[in-house]
């Protein structure tokens, strides 16, 4: 009775495992009357192309009662991404950012170091986030340094940049009074002696930088038209710069040919030490595991003009402190 009981829960064991085994995975079913692709992929939720791919047959193939077909697993659901709308930036050097949440997508740009972006959704390992120019990549979310909310950090910030506001204005016209006070001054006399040095200063001012402009390179009279232009990977136009497509249209515009990659541009010329730079001299940067990856065009006073993937256009940058003091790998003369 025990050995009979035994085969008996061992049997419906056998057939509860066969039962799981044959809903988990494919299926092979016999072909009865009346029995078509369309009314086999309806029972069993697969597409027709997906049942007649698994049997080596037709779309349109007629089925023959008594045969034997394998109907395939029905489609796995595709998970959405989950949506959010963060702020976020780029956490590594000349991060690859692609068309879709792989490795084998293709790529849209790269990004440096401090890059701002909207992260938008989630899918995996890989965010989607919106880029300065308003289109849409994914990036691996190991690169990618993400903030508070868009939305709730601007509701946030608004009253206090307002108190703010009125509280410095209050404390400014206490000053202004004390002040008066001091020089006994009226204080509608005191707003107009300042006026007039205002105006002083702006005059000095303007004819300093304008005698500045007047002693410096074409290269760079010419680099500073630029600024504001759109960052653009790959880009050596008006519409767009990258890096090295930013100093060859420079330098093309007073008939110098150069290289549009970083690294060869970093074998033209002569090299200059740091400390002998001049205005229009190529300065170079390493930004990436390897090599030379950035280069910009030296403007005077520890600065340089450059496209900037992480300011998103034409912009100047120190070159003495912050960010690229530390990557800074050399300079080049080339005119």
């Amino acid at each position: 009775m025990k050995s009979h009981l035994l085969r008996w829960a061992l049997t419906s064991v056998a057939a509860t495992c066969l039962a799981l085994g044959a809903e988990a995975g494919p299926r092979t079913v016999t072909i009865g009357p009346g029995v078509s692709l369309d009314s086999l992929a309806r029972k069993y939720h697969v597409a027709v192309k997906d049942i007649a791919r698994a049997n080596h047959i037709s779309v349109n193939a007629v089925l023959i009662d008594g045969h034997r077909l394998v109907i395939p697993e029905p489609p796995k659901p595709v998970r959405r991404p989950a949506t959010m709308h963060m702020r976020a930036w780029i956490n590594g050097d000349r991060v690859s950012i692609r068309l879709g949440p792989s490795e084998h997508s293709r790529r849209v740009t790269l990004l440096d170091h401090g890059a701002p972006l909207v992260a938008t959704a989630r899918a995996g390992d890989w965010v989607q986030v919106k880029l300065p120019g308003a289109s849409i990549g994914w990036v691996k979310s190991d690169f990618l340094k993400m903030g508070g909310s868009v939305t709730r950090v601007a509701h946030h910030q608004t009253p206090h940049r307002t108190a703010s506001t009125g509280a410095k204005r209050k404390l400014h016209v206490a000053k202004q009074e004390r002040l008066a006070r001091l020089h006994r001054l009226h204080l509608a006399r005191l707003h107009h002696q300042r006026r007039v040095a205002a105006i002083r200063h702006t005059h000095e001012r303007k004819h300093s930088v304008a005698h500045h402009t007047s002693g410096s390179s074409d290269i760079v009279r010419t680099a500073f038209a630029y600024r504001g232009t759109p960052y653009h990977y790959g880009g050596s136009g008006r519409r767009g710069f990258d890096c090295s497509g930013f100093t060859a249209y420079v330098y093309s515009r007073k008939g110098i040919r150069l290289p549009h990659s970083a690294a060869e541009q970093f074998n033209v010329g002569r090299r200059v030490p740091a400390g002998q730079l001049k205005q229009g001299d190529l300065v170079f940067f390493h930004t990436t595991r390897r090599g030379i990856s950035h280069v910009g065009i030296y403007v005077g006073n520890g600065k340089f003009v450059h496209a900037s993937s992480a300011g998103g256009s034409v912009r100047v940058d120190s070159l003495t402190s912050g960010y690229y003091r530390e990557r800074f790998r050399g300079a080049r003369r080339v005119r």
